[in-house]
């Protein structure tokens, strides 16, 4: 052979050119999870993992910060030192991480929040729907089964948080002209074994007339308690929660545990497909609106 060291260096150029062209960046997209220990937030990680599934460049790093404010401060600026190429937050608190939200976009990542906000407009988009309209609905929805002087037991979410907050607000607005309610408190934390907890610490269960949960597990306990109270004024009782996810509150729609739930999306497709045109170079809207509805007996059993 003539040119033996010129056919070597031909054959690297090709296996090299082989070798780039066939390796695809991978794009990493961090998740700071406020908790995991939740059927909603069971079904948004699912449905954020379906939704990757149709990308074969992605990689989902999930944090999960056990309800701790702390924690995921210190996981959030783990995944600002990885250099994400997309952050996504779902607060615990709002007001403790907003700090280290603006932290992350500052550093240059593209900060999604969802579900949870955060008090800064320091972020690339936030996906949720509007909790304050669900209260309103759920308000409206309690006006047509309220007799006269009725008391209400509401079953608060955590308290600190935006979601709590709003359906809060927007459930007593839609009652507002009823003077002759009255309300009780018991905070659940969104949780089913402190809503069952704090039920048990309630006085006068005989006096409750409607029982308004900011989620469908705390509605489930609800329901649970007022059934060992009293089987027969349990099942009369009429409670209502927020969620119907599939898998716990939209069966216990069907089956009737709960009188009805306010459709709240997880948003996981919508945020990973906002994380893919952040990463694709596309513009995004600041707020991405997620869409509810109230869901009965007969709608739970349809969907």
């Amino acid at each position: 052979m003539k040119h033996p060291f010129l056919l070597v260096w031909l054959t690297l150029i090709v296996l090299c050119g082989c070798t780039s062209s066939g390796k695809q960046k991978r794009h990493v997209i961090g998740l700071s999870q406020c908790m995991l220990d939740d059927a909603w937030r069971e079904a948004m990680i699912n449905d954020m993992r379906i939704e990757a599934s149709n990308y074969d460049d992605v990689e989902i790093i999930i944090k999960d910060a056990q309800n701790n404010n702390e924690t995921q401060i210190q996981q959030i600026r783990d995944l600002i030192r990885q250099k994400v190429d997309v952050l996504i937050i779902s607060p615990y608190q709002s007001e403790p991480i907003t700090a280290v939200a603006e932290e992350a976009y500052r550093a240059g990542i593209p900060t999604i929040i969802t579900d949870r906000k955060v008090n800064t407009d320091q972020y690339t988009s936030f996906v949720g729907a509007n909790n304050y309209e669900i209260g309103l609905a759920a308000g409206n929805y309690a006006a047509h089964y309220l007799p006269p002087n009725a008391i209400i037991l509401e079953i608060w979410g955590l308290t600190q948080t935006s979601p709590a907050q709003e359906r809060h607000k927007g459930f007593v607005d839609a009652l507002r002209e009823r003077e002759d309610l009255s309300f009780r408190k018991i905070e659940g934390q969104w949780l089913v074994d402190t809503a069952r907890m704090e039920l048990r610490k309630l006085e006068h269960p005989g006096q409750i007339d409607f029982v308004y949960a900011h989620n469908d597990m705390m509605a489930i306990a609800a329901r649970e308690y007022f059934m060992a109270w009293d089987s027969i004024r349990g099942r009369d009782l009429r409670i209502i929660g927020v969620d119907a996810v599939a898998g716990a509150g939209l069966e216990a729609v069907e089956d009737g545990r709960i009188n009805a739930s306010f459709l709240y999306p997880t948003g996981g497709e919508q945020v990973i497909r906002t994380a893919m045109r952040i990463i694709q170079g596309e513009p995004v809207d600041k707020f991405i609106p997620l869409r509810t509805a109230p869901v009965d007996h007969q709608s739970a059993r349809t969907l």
